[in-house]
């Protein structure tokens, strides 16, 4: 070690340690992967370049099975009134000819009571709507109170070099220009689609042709007169002079209008702030108001997806492991959900209660679930086009606007295909019904119901998420499922399965994991009248699972014939689930 770096934050300043895990310049830029073995022993540095809050911010829809991360580490609720839009309220998209004229049509995730009770029945959690720089200020202000996270901003990471026994990490202070290094047992590069750490893993990423290349302007403005009254995320503009989409942050004044350009014909040098101020202007159809620029930023809607996530001991996450375009608000929530699967296996790994093939589970686990959330979001685009998003025909959009014959069919063209995009945005199989086949799982032989994109059959099928019920304990408290999965693992067991639970107690005593164990039924702690719990999960009254950190069950048995068997049986499961054998 070659010196301090300071941590701006007015917590403490950190030196650039030994730490056991090291995470570079993540996406979103303050990286979740830090809060998942906290308060676990584990030591983890966080090295990030920026030290402003960002300028830019692209995400704003947190999923539901991502709000769930968040309501264990217990930050949901904080973030929900960060971010200050109800998810009951604000729930759709519309279509427009400009901002200021009446909508065509409205794709709305949450648009009767039925809806929202069905998306109640799924996840104790709705979408959360949060602007990216904003829902960074909570991770940070979260990690500061992590006593084994240290986070180094204002840090260039300039080399990465792996060897037989750990990583050694290099970085530039971009105040002072001293080169500091970190010695780290691994490496976790989350830092974005020019990934160095990937770069240095020699792991190729395989891009898709741009799909085309957008602008987003970030920019106050009181554009309230022009909404009439509605309550859309998203409003998407098609006329003769733009095509794009007004996204709010706030519901008020912050707001970012994005639409595509040709590089071949227009450079970037080509939209300055007066520009920029007339396209927004179009789009709204409104002279009269004034516009404050925050920021431009310029990006490609593409795909890519890496070979490998995991060379040695260095891993990849986020956008360095894949990129996803952005139709659906899945690229921010893929890389949440890749930090979840992974911080709970390196927290194992370096805990020495897992094998280190434990951390190939990451790469079965995650990258197919990237390879099809691409596919899923490549459709969406490609549906998107069925609305005008990408509407080239200079005749169409010549006519759009017509109070006429010509100007209704174009429009209506629009109308008849805006129910189409409900993909894009009520999307709970993909979401919560993905399944890890292969992986840190043990098969128990039986086939999951299959979910679509739209909708979603909760399961107990191993390598399936488990799923959201509401328990009551004893005084009437309501509990869900979820909110049990707090330990390294837990096992819900049947009301006949207390020879599971006590099994399961010894067999992670001998492997040094932590674990919840309860049982479910008419005489125990929590109690569910209906019986639903265990026809979701697929066990009888005899039945358990054993579900791993990240809230996927890893083992599933319908019933128990032999009590006696119970903790032999557990004692493999934990064997497999840890990599300590095959």
């Amino acid at each position: 070690m070659s010196g301090p770096l300071t941590d701006p934050s007015p917590a403490r300043n950190q030196r650039f340690g030994p730490p056991r895990a090291s995470s570079a310049s993540p996406r979103p830029r303050v990286h979740p992967l830090p809060c998942s073995p906290r308060r676990r022993g584990v030591d983890v540095r966080l090295v990030e370049r920026r030290e402003s809050r960002l300028r830019h911010p692209r995400a704003i829809g947190i999923h539901g099975r991502s709000m769930e991360m968040l309501r264990h580490i217990g930050l949901s609720d904080d973030v929900r009134r960060a971010g200050g839009l109800p998810a009951e309220q604000w729930s759709s998209a519309g279509y427009s000819t400009r901002l200021r004229d009446p909508s065509l049509g409205t794709v709305d995730m949450l648009a009767t009571a039925e809806r929202v009770a069905q998306a109640r029945q799924i996840s104790p959690e709705l979408i959360g709507w949060c602007a990216q720089d904003i829902f960074e200020t909570r991770l940070r202000r979260h990690l500061r109170a992590c006593p084994t996270v240290s986070v180094h901003y204002g840090v260039r990471v300039t080399d990465v070099v792996q060897d037989r026994d750990g990583v050694t990490l290099t970085g530039v202070d971009e105040h002072s220009g001293a080169e500091r290094t970190v010695r780290a047992r691994y490496v976790v590069g989350a830092d974005g689609g020019r990934s160095l750490v990937r770069e240095k893993a020699g792991i190729p990423s395989r891009e898709t042709r741009p799909l085309g290349h957008q602008i987003n302007v970030c920019f106050e403005a009181d554009l309230a007169p022009f909404l009439h009254g509605r309550t859309h995320i998203l409003y998407w503009i098609i006329n003769a002079d733009t095509q794009g989409a007004f996204l709010t942050y706030d519901g008020k004044r912050r707001w970012a209008y994005s639409w595509g350009y040709d590089p071949a014909v227009r450079s970037a040098e080509d939209f300055t702030p007066e520009h920029c101020t007339e396209v927004i202007k179009n789009a709204i159809g409104e002279r009269d108001v004034d516009i404050d620029i925050d920021g431009i930023f310029f990006w490609r809607v593409e795909s890519a997806l890496s070979d490998r996530y995991r060379a040695g001991r260095l891993l990849l996450a986020g956008d360095a492991a894949h990129r996803v375009p952005p139709s659906g608000g899945f690229g921010m929530n893929v890389g949440l959900q890749d930090a979840q699967n992974l911080g709970w296996k390196l927290h194992a790994v370096l805990r020495g209660r897992a094998g280190d093939g434990l951390l190939d589970t990451y790469e079965a686990e995650r990258r197919p679930i990237a390879e099809e959330t691409i596919e899923q979001t490549l459709e969406n685009a490609r549906r998107a086009t069925e609305v005008g998003w990408i509407m080239e025909d200079p005749g169409q959009l010549a006519a759009i606007e017509d109070p006429g014959p010509a100007g209704e069919r174009v429009r209506r063209r629009i109308v008849d295909a805006v129910p189409g995009q409900e993909p894009q945005y009520w999307s709970p199989g993909r979401q919560f019904g993905f399944v890890y086949r292969d992986g840190a799982v043990v098969p128990d032989g039986t086939e999951p119901p299959a979910s679509t994109v739209t909708e979603y059959h909760p399961s107990g099928f191993p390598g399936a998420r488990a799923p959201h019920v509401w328990l009551e304990k004893a005084g009437g408290e309501q509990v869900s499922t979820v909110d049990l999965l707090h330990t390294d693992f837990s096992v819900l067991a049947g009301e006949e399965g207390l020879p599971w639970v006590d099994a399961a107690r010894r067999a992670a005593a001998s492997h040094g994991v932590e674990l919840r164990a309860v049982v479910i039924g008419d005489c125990a702690e929590y109690t569910e009248p209906t019986g639903t719990w265990r026809t979701l999960y697929g066990l009888e009254p005899s039945g358990a699972v054993v579900v791993r950190p990240d809230g996927h069950v890893g083992f599933r048995a319908r019933a128990l014939s032999d009590p006696a068997t119970a903790e032999k049986t557990l004692e493999e499961v934990f064997d497999r689930l840890l990599a300590l054998r095959p």
